[in-house]
């Protein structure tokens, strides 16, 4: 079947059977990305304009800075010092690191049901005052009122029911929490994505249309990507990898273009 193809069936098939194959699908891929210590799968954050505003990275940062500035966006939207945590599908760990060393929040752990990753993210990112756990973001291990901010980037489009992820969000979360998360939605989604947010409790307190900004860092981090990928993956796994991470000449960057897809970034809080 056409890579293309292949990828808009999946996102057309039933919510269930894409959390299965997303699942299966990142658990094999985590396998692949082990071997190059890949840390970071967002599709990254673009200063834009003329004179754009640059976060300060340490030397071996630097070359993760599109992925970077994405969790920078968001972190940067409320202040984390001394705050506790929780990044729910946290993936290879890469922003969490940057937020634990960047912003200094008390605690941070990170969650993610995929095995491999947080294997990995265990034996990288040793860190004081951040940890990893499995768990799964619709039925979230904690007990009510435990943290003062979730994170959430590039994951619940493949919730099976975002409606539930948002439920427990808002029980996990102090009261006056928030919820920092950055996804992307195809136009017709974004009504039912804002009527699921107002159904969960959380009020909107800032929502930034970052199409351009996620646009423009596909495409600065294209060459690389490609070729991490083709040493990484198989073939058969090659393209649609290329397609699921969103690299120039994919399915999401062609709907960045056209705004057949929109990226939004949300700060919501428990009020």
């Amino acid at each position: 079947m056409n890579p293309i193809n292949t990828y808009q069936s999946f996102f057309d098939s039933s919510s269930f059977t894409r959390n299965l194959i997303t699942k299966q699908y990142y658990q094999l891929v985590s396998n692949f990305l082990d071997r190059a210590e890949v840390s970071f799968m967002d599709y990254g954050y673009a200063e834009l304009g003329s004179n754009p505003k640059t976060i300060i990275l340490d030397e071996t940062d630097e070359p993760y800075r599109m992925p970077t500035q994405l969790y920078h966006h968001l972190a940067s939207s409320i202040n984390l010092d001394g705050k506790d945590v929780l990044e729910v599908s946290c993936g290879r760990g890469g922003g969490a690191a940057f937020i634990n060393r960047y912003h200094h929040p008390r605690s941070l752990i990170g969650i993610d049901r995929t095995p491999q990753a947080i294997r990995y993210c265990r034996r990288k990112h040793l860190l004081p005052g951040l940890s990893f756990l499995q768990g799964d973001a619709e039925a979230i291990d904690f007990g009510s009122e435990c943290f003062d901010v979730a994170v959430n980037v590039e994951a619940s489009h493949l919730y099976g029911h975002v409606e539930t992820f948002l439920a427990e969000v808002y029980r996990i979360l102090r009261p006056g929490g928030y919820l920092l998360m950055a996804d992307k939605r195809t136009a017709p989604e974004i009504q039912l994505l804002h009527h699921q947010i107002s159904e969960s409790g959380l009020q909107v307190i800032r929502e930034h249309d970052i199409s351009a900004n996620v646009l423009q860092s596909i495409r600065w981090q294209r060459a690389q990507r490609i070729q991490t990928l083709q040493y990484l993956l198989p073939h058969n796994l090659f393209w649609l990898a290329v397609h699921l991470i969103g690299a120039d000449g994919s399915h999401l960057a062609e709907g960045l273009t056209t705004g057949n897809t929109v990226y939004l970034s949300f700060v919501l809080q428990k009020i």
